[in-house]
């Protein structure tokens, strides 16, 4: 039995693959299995997966229709035999030295997982990176008893400033073990953060590092329409509300805050997501006009917080519902977006 399963859901990932894997096989740590889910690519990536499994017997592929990250990464832990698990990015890479010290930390402090920085970097060497800047990485430290609960989980308020992705982290596999309550309300926005949430709530011991030890490649925003994801962002301030409420009695006025922010900031990609609709602009104001009287949304602009974040024309514009004003913002964030994407993907080309 390997000791760390290492999760890569698939799809799509095409030439990005041979840096992820390879950086797999180049552990310092080969006590591992890496389970490749292809989740219904319709490229060549089955293939390039194919190549290495050949040559590489700690490799395990699985081959699903495309169900989603979701699904593919539940997958992957039925077929995981290890007592510790690990999730990467099919698109990104990792350090020779991720899983020796991610495991050395959890076992010497007796953790239950144990998490490192990672680095955002563009295109596939490296040549532009950034280190998380987070308070959370200026030093290495443990987190006990109350305060996984009050410093970590409750990070994920506040607009996770504590990373909330699945990746640079190693779980204990019996404390992630049927885990996913809330992911059953979700269909694709906060999927790591709500399955970290209900983990972290659970978690005794948790070794933070300050080493970088994951690559993760910036400028992967969506390239196209997600009709779920205004619903799956007032389930999950729905789900927030609900935690908040079971274990943040004493500082649930601040934590409503947090999350009040966090939907109202959400409800502008949402916008700017429309904009990828192939609807007319009369059925996109329909839409609008639906979402601006859903009870969550209108109960975020009561806080104090929101008026001090907030443009009072944007927040007027929702209280009033005026789908013309909020049509407008979801345009103009739209035209922004795709010049970055576009520098971006140009500038990724050159590196």
């Amino acid at each position: 039995m390997p000791t760390v399963s290492i999760i890569i859901p698939v799809y799509n990932s095409g030439e990005k693959l041979h840096k992820c894997i390879r950086s797999l096989q180049k552990q310092t740590f080969e006590d591992i299995e890496i389970i490749l889910i292809n989740d219904g690519s319709t490229d060549h990536s089955l293939a390039i997966c194919e190549r290495y499994y050949t040559s590489d017997s700690r490799i395990t592929i699985i081959s699903t229709e495309n169900n989603g990250s979701i699904a593919a990464r539940n997958r992957g832990m039925e077929e995981a035999t290890a007592p510790y698990l690990m999730f990467v990015d099919a698109d990104d890479w990792v350090s020779p030295h991720i899983v020796q010290t991610l495991l050395e930390a959890l076992i010497k402090n007796e953790c239950d997982l144990s998490v490192c920085n990672i680095y955002k970097v563009l295109g596939g060497h490296a040549l532009i990176k950034k280190e998380n800047p987070s308070l959370y990485f200026q030093n290495d430290r443990l987190y006990t008893g109350e305060e996984v609960k009050n410093e970590l989980a409750a990070a994920y308020f506040h607009g996770h400033p504590f990373p909330s992705a699945l990746y640079a982290k190693l779980y204990k596999k019996e404390l992630v073990k049927n885990k996913g309550t809330y992911l059953q309300r979700i269909q694709f926005l906060g999927d790591d953060l709500f399955f970290n949430l209900e983990i972290f709530l659970e978690a005794k011991r948790v070794k933070l590092i300050n080493q970088p030890l994951y690559y993760y490649r910036s400028g992967g925003a969506t390239s196209k329409f997600m009709p779920s994801l205004f619903w799956d962002s007032v389930n999950g301030y729905e789900i927030q509300k609900e935690v908040i409420t079971e274990h943040y009695t004493n500082s649930k006025d601040e934590h409503m805050a947090g999350i009040s922010l966090m939907l109202l900031n959400t409800f502008k990609t949402v916008l700017m997501n429309m904009m990828k609709n192939n609807a007319t602009s009369e059925e996109r104001l329909a839409l609008i006009a639906d979402y601006c009287h859903h009870p969550s949304l209108r109960e975020t602009l009561n806080h104090s917080r929101s008026i001090q974040y907030f443009t009072t024309d944007y927040l007027q514009s929702i209280a009033q519902c005026d789908t013309q004003a909020l049509y407008a913002i979801g345009e103009n964030m739209h035209k922004q977006s795709r010049m970055k994407e576009c520098m971006k993907r140009m500038l990724a080309a050159l590196l």
